[in-house]
């Protein structure tokens, strides 16, 4: 399903206080698209849950530090198949929740530790309450592996003014 990071796009240009459209190279990282996918399946619901990656922006704040902003779908769906002659339908399925929840977290990224910290998670139409779980991480410190390979080189800094 997902490519080596050799394949992914080089890095972007960067300049100053822009932020940089890291969605692809986040994508092309089997163990990052895992980490979200083994989140959905502790929060989200159903026999048909699904965890989507929908964008990664990143922006300089200098000093090898990045502001990192994502957006996540986490779909919850069960789905149940109708016993037969109930009501006349036979080998149909009956689909009993279906809803997607968008996550979007915001945190700083240490390129030379490799630590994000997480500021803020925020949900859109949660009516399952996983604002609770997902809440909990604020304020954690998380590794990111290899996290020199996401970002492109931080733009130069403007020489000093006489």
């Amino acid at each position: 399903m997902l490519v080596g990071l050799a394949a992914a796009a080089p890095a972007p240009a960067v300049r100053a206080g822009e932020p940089v459209d890291l969605t692809e190279r986040v994508r092309a990282r089997p163990d990052l698209v895992g980490a979200l996918e083994n989140a959905c399946a502790r929060v989200c619901q159903g026999n048909r849950r699904a965890a989507r990656l929908e964008r990664v922006t990143a922006v300089p704040l200098g000093d090898g530090r990045w502001r990192v902003e994502g957006l996540a779908a986490l779909r919850n769906r069960h789905v149940q198949t109708v016993p037969a002659g109930l009501g006349g339908l036979v080998d149909r399925e009956l689909t009993l929740f279906d809803h997607t929840v968008r996550v979007r977290g915001r945190g700083t990224l240490d390129r030379r530790s490799c630590l994000l910290l997480v500021e803020a998670v925020e949900l859109d139409r949660d009516p399952l309450g996983l604002s609770r779980l997902l809440g909990g991480e604020v304020g954690k410190r998380h590794r990111v592996a290899r996290c020199e390979e996401l970002l492109p080189a931080e733009p130069a800094r403007p020489p000093p003014r006489p």
